[in-house]
Protein backbone atom coordinates (compact mmCIF):
# COMPACT_ATOMS: atom_id res chain seq x y z
CA UNK A 1 0.00 0.00 0.00
CA UNK A 2 1.58 3.31 -1.04
CA UNK A 3 1.73 6.36 1.19
CA UNK A 4 -0.93 8.30 -0.74
CA UNK A 5 -3.45 5.48 -0.45
CA UNK A 6 -2.70 5.10 3.25
CA UNK A 7 -3.33 8.81 3.88
CA UNK A 8 -6.61 8.54 1.98
CA UNK A 9 -7.67 5.44 3.91
CA UNK A 10 -6.83 7.14 7.19
CA UNK A 11 -8.86 10.24 6.33
CA UNK A 12 -11.87 8.33 5.04
CA UNK A 13 -11.86 5.84 7.91
CA UNK A 14 -11.68 8.58 10.52
CA UNK A 15 -14.56 10.30 8.74
CA UNK A 16 -16.43 7.01 8.82
CA UNK A 17 -15.81 6.61 12.53
CA UNK A 18 -17.13 10.14 12.93
CA UNK A 19 -20.33 8.97 11.26
CA UNK A 20 -20.43 5.97 13.58
CA UNK A 21 -20.26 8.30 16.56
CA UNK A 22 -22.77 10.81 15.27
CA UNK A 23 -25.19 8.21 13.79
CA UNK A 24 -26.72 10.99 11.71
CA UNK A 25 -27.02 12.40 8.23
CA UNK A 26 -25.93 15.62 6.61
CA UNK A 27 -26.97 17.12 3.28
CA UNK A 28 -25.72 19.84 0.99
CA UNK A 29 -29.31 20.46 -0.18
CA UNK A 30 -30.56 20.65 3.40
CA UNK A 31 -33.89 22.32 2.56
CA UNK A 32 -34.70 19.38 0.27
CA UNK A 33 -34.71 17.02 3.27
CA UNK A 34 -37.08 19.06 5.45
CA UNK A 35 -38.38 16.40 7.84
CA UNK A 36 -34.85 15.41 8.82
CA UNK A 37 -33.79 19.01 9.33
CA UNK A 38 -36.87 19.94 11.38
CA UNK A 39 -40.05 17.92 12.08
CA UNK A 40 -41.97 21.22 12.25
CA UNK A 41 -41.92 21.23 8.42
CA UNK A 42 -44.54 18.44 8.45
CA UNK A 43 -47.48 19.87 6.50
CA UNK A 44 -45.95 23.37 6.31
CA UNK A 45 -47.07 24.23 2.77
CA UNK A 46 -50.15 24.86 0.65
CA UNK A 47 -51.39 21.64 -0.89
CA UNK A 48 -52.89 18.22 -0.17
CA UNK A 49 -49.73 16.13 0.15
CA UNK A 50 -46.00 16.36 -0.51
CA UNK A 51 -43.69 13.58 -1.68
CA UNK A 52 -39.93 14.00 -1.87
CA UNK A 53 -36.59 12.29 -1.85
CA UNK A 54 -32.87 13.02 -1.80
CA UNK A 55 -29.82 10.88 -2.62
CA UNK A 56 -26.25 11.64 -1.56
CA UNK A 57 -23.15 9.89 -2.93
CA UNK A 58 -19.86 10.82 -1.27
CA UNK A 59 -16.16 9.94 -1.81
CA UNK A 60 -16.83 7.60 -4.75
CA UNK A 61 -13.98 8.99 -6.83
CA UNK A 62 -11.61 8.33 -3.95
CA UNK A 63 -12.70 4.94 -2.57
CA UNK A 64 -14.84 3.47 -5.34
CA UNK A 65 -17.44 0.89 -4.31
CA UNK A 66 -16.87 1.70 -0.62
CA UNK A 67 -18.37 5.17 -1.09
CA UNK A 68 -20.90 6.62 1.32
CA UNK A 69 -24.46 6.43 -0.08
CA UNK A 70 -27.46 8.02 1.62
CA UNK A 71 -30.99 7.87 0.16
CA UNK A 72 -33.92 9.48 1.99
CA UNK A 73 -37.61 9.69 1.09
CA UNK A 74 -40.48 11.42 2.84
CA UNK A 75 -44.18 12.12 2.57
CA UNK A 76 -46.18 14.62 4.59
CA UNK A 77 -49.58 16.29 4.56
CA UNK A 78 -51.73 18.83 6.41
CA UNK A 79 -54.56 16.63 7.67
CA UNK A 80 -56.71 18.52 10.16
CA UNK A 81 -57.94 22.09 10.41
CA UNK A 82 -58.43 23.51 13.90
CA UNK A 83 -60.70 26.51 13.70
CA UNK A 84 -60.34 28.63 10.59
CA UNK A 85 -56.58 29.29 10.62
CA UNK A 86 -54.68 26.60 12.54
CA UNK A 87 -53.91 23.07 11.34
CA UNK A 88 -52.09 19.82 12.08
CA UNK A 89 -49.59 18.18 9.74
CA UNK A 90 -48.11 14.68 9.78
CA UNK A 91 -45.16 13.10 7.99
CA UNK A 92 -43.09 9.98 7.44
CA UNK A 93 -39.32 10.00 6.81
CA UNK A 94 -37.37 6.92 5.75
CA UNK A 95 -33.60 6.97 5.25
CA UNK A 96 -30.57 4.72 4.97
CA UNK A 97 -26.87 5.52 5.24
CA UNK A 98 -24.34 2.97 3.98
CA UNK A 99 -20.75 3.81 4.82
CA UNK A 100 -17.28 2.53 4.05
CA UNK A 101 -15.58 -0.85 3.75
CA UNK A 102 -17.27 -2.18 6.87
CA UNK A 103 -20.69 -1.53 5.29
CA UNK A 104 -21.97 0.27 8.36
CA UNK A 105 -25.68 0.68 7.64
CA UNK A 106 -27.93 3.10 9.52
CA UNK A 107 -31.61 2.97 8.58
CA UNK A 108 -34.70 4.46 10.10
CA UNK A 109 -38.40 5.13 9.67
CA UNK A 110 -39.61 8.19 11.58
CA UNK A 111 -43.14 9.54 12.12
CA UNK A 112 -43.68 13.25 12.73
CA UNK A 113 -46.51 15.55 13.70
CA UNK A 114 -46.72 19.33 13.80
CA UNK A 115 -49.17 21.92 15.09
CA UNK A 116 -49.26 25.10 13.01
CA UNK A 117 -50.48 28.15 14.92
CA UNK A 118 -51.49 31.15 12.83
CA UNK A 119 -50.46 34.38 14.56
CA UNK A 120 -52.75 36.69 12.57
CA UNK A 121 -56.07 36.62 10.76
CA UNK A 122 -54.53 36.29 7.29
CA UNK A 123 -52.03 33.59 8.36
CA UNK A 124 -49.07 35.66 7.21
CA UNK A 125 -47.12 34.54 10.30
CA UNK A 126 -47.28 30.92 11.41
CA UNK A 127 -45.49 29.40 14.40
CA UNK A 128 -45.09 25.61 14.41
CA UNK A 129 -44.12 23.00 16.98
CA UNK A 130 -43.10 19.61 15.59
CA UNK A 131 -42.25 16.27 17.19
CA UNK A 132 -40.78 13.13 15.64
CA UNK A 133 -40.29 9.54 16.76
CA UNK A 134 -38.73 6.54 15.08
CA UNK A 135 -36.59 3.45 15.40
CA UNK A 136 -33.01 3.64 14.18
CA UNK A 137 -31.41 0.34 13.19
CA UNK A 138 -27.69 -0.13 12.71
CA UNK A 139 -25.71 -3.05 11.34
CA UNK A 140 -22.16 -3.84 10.30
CA UNK A 141 -21.11 -5.88 7.28
CA UNK A 142 -17.61 -7.34 7.05
CA UNK A 143 -15.83 -6.38 10.29
CA UNK A 144 -12.54 -7.73 8.97
CA UNK A 145 -12.39 -4.83 6.52
CA UNK A 146 -12.40 -2.22 9.29
CA UNK A 147 -9.20 -0.79 10.70
CA UNK A 148 -9.09 1.68 13.59
CA UNK A 149 -7.26 4.99 13.57
CA UNK A 150 -4.30 3.88 15.68
CA UNK A 151 -3.47 1.04 13.27
CA UNK A 152 -3.75 3.37 10.28
CA UNK A 153 -1.48 5.85 12.01
CA UNK A 154 1.17 3.11 12.25
CA UNK A 155 0.67 2.37 8.55
CA UNK A 156 1.21 6.05 7.81
CA UNK A 157 4.56 5.86 9.60
CA UNK A 158 5.51 2.55 7.97
CA UNK A 159 3.36 1.79 4.90
CA UNK A 160 5.22 -1.46 4.16
CA UNK A 161 3.56 -3.13 7.16
CA UNK A 162 0.02 -2.38 5.96
CA UNK A 163 -0.83 -5.72 4.42
CA UNK A 164 0.47 -7.79 7.36
CA UNK A 165 -1.61 -5.76 9.83
CA UNK A 166 -4.98 -6.22 8.11
CA UNK A 167 -7.62 -7.51 10.52
CA UNK A 168 -5.36 -7.72 13.59
CA UNK A 169 -7.47 -5.23 15.51
CA UNK A 170 -10.27 -7.81 15.68
CA UNK A 171 -8.56 -9.42 18.64
CA UNK A 172 -8.32 -6.11 20.49
CA UNK A 173 -10.04 -4.92 23.64
CA UNK A 174 -13.40 -3.27 24.21
CA UNK A 175 -12.35 0.01 22.60
CA UNK A 176 -12.25 -1.41 19.08
CA UNK A 177 -14.92 -2.83 16.79
CA UNK A 178 -15.50 -6.44 17.68
CA UNK A 179 -13.79 -6.17 21.05
CA UNK A 180 -16.11 -6.58 24.02
CA UNK A 181 -19.23 -6.43 21.84
CA UNK A 182 -19.62 -8.85 18.96
CA UNK A 183 -23.17 -7.83 18.01
CA UNK A 184 -23.43 -6.73 14.39
CA UNK A 185 -27.00 -5.39 14.65
CA UNK A 186 -28.68 -3.06 17.08
CA UNK A 187 -31.42 -0.45 17.20
CA UNK A 188 -32.79 2.28 19.44
CA UNK A 189 -35.68 4.73 19.84
CA UNK A 190 -35.06 8.26 18.63
CA UNK A 191 -37.08 11.38 19.57
CA UNK A 192 -36.68 14.78 17.90
CA UNK A 193 -38.45 18.13 18.34
CA UNK A 194 -38.45 21.42 16.40
CA UNK A 195 -39.80 24.96 16.20
CA UNK A 196 -40.45 26.86 12.97
CA UNK A 197 -41.56 30.41 12.17
CA UNK A 198 -42.78 31.18 8.64
CA UNK A 199 -43.57 34.78 7.72
CA UNK A 200 -44.86 36.46 4.57
CA UNK A 201 -43.50 40.01 4.65
CA UNK A 202 -45.26 41.19 1.48
CA UNK A 203 -46.27 39.90 -1.95
CA UNK A 204 -42.65 39.38 -3.04
CA UNK A 205 -40.80 38.43 0.16
CA UNK A 206 -41.12 35.67 2.74
CA UNK A 207 -38.78 33.93 5.16
CA UNK A 208 -38.59 31.01 7.57
CA UNK A 209 -36.36 30.39 10.54
CA UNK A 210 -36.22 27.24 12.63
CA UNK A 211 -34.52 25.31 15.38
CA UNK A 212 -34.57 21.58 16.11
CA UNK A 213 -33.00 19.15 18.53
CA UNK A 214 -32.40 15.54 17.57
CA UNK A 215 -31.74 12.61 19.93
CA UNK A 216 -33.23 14.42 22.93
CA UNK A 217 -33.19 11.18 24.95
CA UNK A 218 -29.45 10.66 24.19
CA UNK A 219 -29.94 7.01 23.18
CA UNK A 220 -27.12 4.57 23.89
CA UNK A 221 -24.36 3.87 21.41
CA UNK A 222 -23.66 0.41 20.12
CA UNK A 223 -20.85 -1.78 18.77
CA UNK A 224 -18.80 -0.48 21.72
CA UNK A 225 -16.77 1.91 19.57
CA UNK A 226 -16.23 4.14 22.57
CA UNK A 227 -17.03 2.32 25.79
CA UNK A 228 -16.17 5.34 27.96
CA UNK A 229 -18.93 7.45 26.32
CA UNK A 230 -22.02 5.22 26.01
CA UNK A 231 -24.57 7.86 24.97
CA UNK A 232 -25.29 9.57 21.67
CA UNK A 233 -25.14 13.31 22.19
CA UNK A 234 -28.04 15.57 21.30
CA UNK A 235 -27.77 17.24 17.91
CA UNK A 236 -28.76 20.89 17.49
CA UNK A 237 -29.83 22.27 14.10
CA UNK A 238 -30.60 25.91 13.25
CA UNK A 239 -31.66 27.07 9.79
CA UNK A 240 -32.97 30.14 7.98
CA UNK A 241 -34.15 30.95 4.45
CA UNK A 242 -35.22 34.18 2.74
CA UNK A 243 -37.11 34.29 -0.58
CA UNK A 244 -37.41 37.64 -2.33
CA UNK A 245 -38.09 38.95 -5.84
CA UNK A 246 -35.48 41.33 -7.23
CA UNK A 247 -37.68 42.24 -10.20
CA UNK A 248 -40.22 40.54 -12.46
CA UNK A 249 -37.65 38.05 -13.78
CA UNK A 250 -35.14 37.40 -10.99
CA UNK A 251 -35.40 36.05 -7.45
CA UNK A 252 -32.83 35.69 -4.66
CA UNK A 253 -32.81 32.99 -1.96
CA UNK A 254 -30.06 33.01 0.68
CA UNK A 255 -29.98 30.06 3.12
CA UNK A 256 -28.08 29.31 6.34
CA UNK A 257 -27.63 26.01 8.17
CA UNK A 258 -25.79 25.25 11.41
CA UNK A 259 -25.55 21.97 13.28
CA UNK A 260 -23.69 20.77 16.34
CA UNK A 261 -23.29 17.29 17.75
CA UNK A 262 -20.47 17.43 20.27
CA UNK A 263 -17.64 17.76 19.55
CA UNK A 264 -18.34 18.54 15.86
CA UNK A 265 -19.85 21.69 14.29
CA UNK A 266 -20.94 22.40 10.74
CA UNK A 267 -21.93 25.71 9.12
CA UNK A 268 -23.24 26.06 5.57
CA UNK A 269 -24.35 29.07 3.55
CA UNK A 270 -26.12 29.13 0.17
CA UNK A 271 -27.02 31.88 -2.26
CA UNK A 272 -29.59 30.89 -4.92
CA UNK A 273 -30.63 33.03 -7.89
CA UNK A 274 -33.79 32.17 -9.81
CA UNK A 275 -34.89 33.19 -13.30
CA UNK A 276 -38.55 32.97 -14.27
CA UNK A 277 -39.06 31.28 -17.63
CA UNK A 278 -42.84 31.45 -17.26
CA UNK A 279 -44.06 32.81 -13.97
CA UNK A 280 -47.74 32.17 -14.68
CA UNK A 281 -47.00 28.40 -14.80
CA UNK A 282 -44.38 28.51 -12.03
CA UNK A 283 -41.46 27.51 -14.29
CA UNK A 284 -38.15 28.80 -12.95
CA UNK A 285 -34.47 27.97 -13.39
CA UNK A 286 -32.33 28.15 -10.25
CA UNK A 287 -28.60 28.24 -9.69
CA UNK A 288 -26.24 29.20 -6.94
CA UNK A 289 -23.13 28.70 -4.87
CA UNK A 290 -22.60 27.39 -1.38
CA UNK A 291 -19.86 26.96 1.18
CA UNK A 292 -19.41 24.48 4.02
CA UNK A 293 -16.96 26.15 6.39
CA UNK A 294 -13.60 24.43 6.52
CA UNK A 295 -14.61 21.71 4.08
CA UNK A 296 -16.02 22.46 0.63
CA UNK A 297 -17.43 24.84 -1.95
CA UNK A 298 -20.75 23.85 -3.50
CA UNK A 299 -22.30 24.22 -6.95
CA UNK A 300 -26.12 24.34 -6.89
CA UNK A 301 -28.57 23.85 -9.77
CA UNK A 302 -32.34 23.50 -9.81
CA UNK A 303 -35.63 23.70 -11.68
CA UNK A 304 -39.14 24.53 -10.48
CA UNK A 305 -41.81 23.18 -12.82
CA UNK A 306 -45.33 23.82 -11.60
CA UNK A 307 -45.57 21.73 -8.38
CA UNK A 308 -42.31 19.83 -8.98
CA UNK A 309 -38.96 20.99 -7.61
CA UNK A 310 -35.65 19.37 -8.63
CA UNK A 311 -32.20 20.29 -7.30
CA UNK A 312 -28.62 19.13 -7.83
CA UNK A 313 -25.66 19.82 -5.57
CA UNK A 314 -21.95 19.05 -5.90
CA UNK A 315 -19.22 19.54 -3.28
CA UNK A 316 -15.70 20.58 -4.30
CA UNK A 317 -13.36 19.63 -1.47
CA UNK A 318 -11.21 22.48 -0.13
CA UNK A 319 -9.78 20.73 2.92
CA UNK A 320 -6.58 18.63 3.05
CA UNK A 321 -8.53 15.67 1.70
CA UNK A 322 -8.45 17.38 -1.71
CA UNK A 323 -4.89 16.11 -2.15
CA UNK A 324 -6.20 12.56 -2.51
CA UNK A 325 -9.70 12.99 -3.97
CA UNK A 326 -8.84 15.61 -6.62
CA UNK A 327 -11.35 18.00 -4.99
CA UNK A 328 -14.23 15.72 -5.99
CA UNK A 329 -16.46 15.42 -2.94
CA UNK A 330 -20.14 14.58 -2.60
CA UNK A 331 -22.96 14.63 -5.15
CA UNK A 332 -26.67 15.06 -4.36
CA UNK A 333 -29.88 14.95 -6.33
CA UNK A 334 -33.26 15.77 -4.82
CA UNK A 335 -36.86 16.20 -5.94
CA UNK A 336 -40.21 17.01 -4.37
CA UNK A 337 -43.80 17.17 -5.58
CA UNK A 338 -46.78 18.90 -3.97
CA UNK A 339 -50.08 17.31 -4.92
CA UNK A 340 -53.22 19.39 -4.85
CA UNK A 341 -56.50 17.52 -4.74
CA UNK A 342 -59.42 19.85 -4.36
CA UNK A 343 -63.09 19.02 -4.74
CA UNK A 344 -64.53 20.87 -7.70
CA UNK A 345 -67.42 23.10 -6.72
CA UNK A 346 -70.85 21.97 -7.82
CA UNK A 347 -72.32 25.11 -9.32
CA UNK A 348 -76.04 24.94 -9.99
CA UNK A 349 -77.09 26.49 -13.30
CA UNK A 350 -78.91 29.79 -13.06
CA UNK A 351 -81.86 30.29 -15.42
CA UNK A 352 -82.62 33.88 -16.17
CA UNK A 353 -86.24 34.75 -16.81
CA UNK A 354 -86.35 38.28 -18.12
CA UNK A 355 -89.48 40.20 -17.31
CA UNK A 356 -91.23 41.66 -20.27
Amino acid sequence: MNLKKTILLLAVTLAGLGQVMSQDLHNTLFYMNPLHMNPAFSGAYEGTFRLGGIYRDQARTAIGKSAYTTPSIYVDAPILMIGKRHWVGVGLLVFQDLAGDGQLKVSSGQLSGAFHLSLDKKSKNVLTLGVQWGRVGRSLGDLMKLRPGDLLAKEFENPTTAESNDGLFMSGGGGTPGGGNSDKKTDFNDINIGLLLKSKVNKTTDFNIGFSTRHITTPGRDFNFQATDPDLNMRIIAHAQLNTALNKKWTLTPELYFTNISPANQLQAHAWAGYWLKQSDNIKLNGGLGYRVGDSAQLLLGLDYKDIKVQLGYDFTLSDLSDVNSRQGGFEIAASYIGKIYKKPNVKPVILCPHL
